[in-house]
């Protein structure tokens, strides 16, 4: 039995979280999409209520394409951050919207963070778990620090 043809990788998409992304993700998106001469996205996804004042706490920042954009341009890639082609989409269900989003997509990329303890216990099952049960790409989740630091 033959393995299936391999299949070029074409199209990176990068999900960016606003102001908590970490170099090292940005920094993987980038070396793969130029080792694998691929086309990378940069992708934020917000709810919908960012920027609007509540009465029960300060609001979620509303992040724009150039608050994207400054992510590269301050980790050394100032002519990508011209260049990336950047997407901002309002949504309450993160999971379906990348769904809908990486379905011409080769690569997922995103970056992972330890959760606290009482998040952990009030939703064992964290989004990037639920990301990668719905999308039909690969993913690649990077973690924020290496193993032995």
């Amino acid at each position: 039995m033959q393995p299936p043809p391999i299949k070029p990788v074409g199209k990176i998409v990068l999900v960016l979280s606003g102001p908590r992304v970490h170099a090292r993700v940005l920094h993987e998106a980038v070396r793969l999409s130029t080792l694998l001469d691929a086309k990378l996205y940069a992708v934020h996804m917000r709810s919908p209520k960012a920027g609007n004042p509540s009465m029960m706490m300060e609001p979620l920042p509303a992040y724009t394409e150039e608050d994207i954009r400054l992510h590269f341009s301050t980790r050394g890639y100032e002519e990508l951050a011209k260049t990336v082609p950047v997407r901002i989409f309002d949504s309450t269900n993160f999971p379906k919207l990348l769904a809908k989003i990486t379905e011409e997509a080769d690569l997922l990329i995103m970056g992972h963070k330890q959760r606290n303890r009482i998040l952990a216990f009030l939703n064992p099952q964290s989004v990037k778990l639920q990301i990668a049960d719905v999308v039909s790409c690969p993913v690649m989740v990077v973690p924020k620090v290496d193993a032995g630091e």
